[in-house]
C-alpha cells in the first residue's frame, strides 16, 4: 500500500485503540466509520490478550446492532511484544469474528498519522513512543516506560517537576510555582514520595502533574526549562528514528500526536530542536489518530515495512 491509498476493507471491523489511560473503538464499514466508545484503560501486566479480549466483548456490547456485523478486528495496543493473536481470535469466535490483527500502538499511530510511508511519528501522551519507517527497516524509539525511558512523555514531565519541587523544598535548586499545585497532591512534601511510590496509578498522577507544567511554562522558570527539555528530547528521538531508517538526510514527514504537543512550549521547543538535529525534515499535521490508524492493519501489505510488526490470524 502507497500513502495514496485509504484504509479501507471490504470486512466490517472493530477498530480499536488500547492504552493505559483509555480504550477507544468504532466499527469501520469500507470508508464509513460509525459509533464510538470509550473503555478504561489496559495494564502492562502480562495479560495483555485477556484483557483485550474483554475489552473486545466490551466494546461490541456497547455498540449497538451494527456490532451483529464485525467479522474482523483491528486493535493497535501498548504492551504488545509480538503477542500471539491466536487466543484472541479464539476468545472473539462465538461473537462471530473470524480475523484478528494486532499491532503495537506505535504502529497504528504511525499509521493513522502518515499512512504507510516513510517517516517519523512521535506519540507523546502520558508515555511516549517514536517509530521511523523507510524504505525497508523499522526503528522504535523509547516507549520504555517511566522507569526508563519516555523521556519527553507527560510522565516525565511530571516526574521532573515533582523533582523540581522537591529540589526547591530541600534548598537545593529554585523556587517554583509548581510547589502550590504539588501541596494541593500532597499537603506535606516530605510524605509525597511514599505515597506516590505506594499509588498503583502513580503513571497517571505523574502525567496529569504535567498539565501544571503547561499551563506554568510562560511564568515559571523552573516549567519553562522542564518544556524545553521536553521538546528536545522528543525531538532527539524523532531524528533518532529517521537516522536509523536512513530518512534523516531526506525531506522525510514527521508528525506529532498526543497531548503532550498541546503544550505550546514543548511545541515550540520541539520545532525549533528537530530543525537543528534533523534539518531537512518537515514536520507536517498527523492525518488521522491511532484510532484510525487501527483501521488500516487489515489492509497493509506484508510486504511493507510495516507488515511485519502485525500479528494477524484468521
Amino acid at each position: 500500500m502507497n500513502s495514496n491509498s485509504s484504509a479501507s476493507d471490504s470486512g466490517v471491523t472493530l477498530c480499536m485503540d488500547a492504552g493505559q489511560s483509555g480504550v477507544r473503538a468504532m466499527i469501520r464499514t469500507g470508508d464509513r466509520t460509525s459509533g464510538q466508545v470509550e473503555l478504561p484503560g489496559v495494564v502492562n501486566d502480562g495479560t495483555l490478550v485477556a484483557q483485550l479480549a474483554a475489552a473486545t466483548i466490551a466494546a461490541l456490547s456497547q455498540l449497538g446492532p451494527s456490532a451483529a456485523e464485525v467479522d474482523q478486528v483491528a486493535i493497535g495496543s501498548t504492551g504488545f511484544q509480538d503477542d500471539d493473536a491466536t487466543p484472541l481470535l479464539e476468545a472473539l469466535r462465538p461473537l462471530g469474528v473470524r480475523r484478528v490483527h494486532l499491532a503495537h500502538d506505535s504502529t497504528t499511530s504511525y499509521l493513522g498519522a502518515l499512512g504507510d510511508r516513510p517517516g517519523a511519528v512521535v506519540a507523546a501522551g502520558t508515555g511516549v513512543v517514536t517509530l521511523g519507517v523507510g524504505a525497508r527497516e523499522v526503528a522504535r524509539v523509547d516507549g520504555w516506560g517511566y522507569l526508563m525511558g519516555n523521556a519527553g512523555a507527560g510522565s516525565w514531565i511530571g516526574r521532573m517537576a515533582m523533582t523540581a519541587v522537591m529540589r526547591a523544598y530541600d534548598g537545593r535548586g529554585p523556587a517554583t510555582a509548581l510547589t502550590d499545585h504539588m501541596r494541593e497532591l500532597y499537603p506535606d512534601l516530605e510524605l509525597a514520595y511514599l505515597q506516590l511510590a505506594a499509588d498503583p496509578e502513580r503513571v497517571p498522577v505523574m502525567g496529569r502533574f504535567a498539565i501544571r507544567v503547561a499551563e506554568l511554562a510562560d511564568s515559571d522558570e523552573v516549567a519553562a526549562s522542564i518544556s524545553a527539555d521536553a521538546g528536545r528530547e522528543l525531538a532527539w528521538s524523532a531524528a533518532t528514528a529517521l537516522r536509523r531508517v536512513g530518512e534523516l538526510d531526506r525531506q522525510a514527514p514527521v508528525a506529532c500526536l498526543g497531548s503532550v504537543f498541546k503544550s505550546a512550549a514543548i511545541h515550540r521547543a520541539f520545532t525549533s530542536s528537530l530543525a537543528e538535529v534533523a534539518p531537512q525534515a518537515r514536520i507536517v499535521d498527523a492525518a488521522g489518530t491511532s484510532l484510525e490508524g487501527a483501521a488500516w492493519l487489515p489492509v497493509v501489505e506484508e510486504a511493507s515495512p510495516l507488515g511485519g510488526r502485525i500479528a494477524r490470524v484468521g
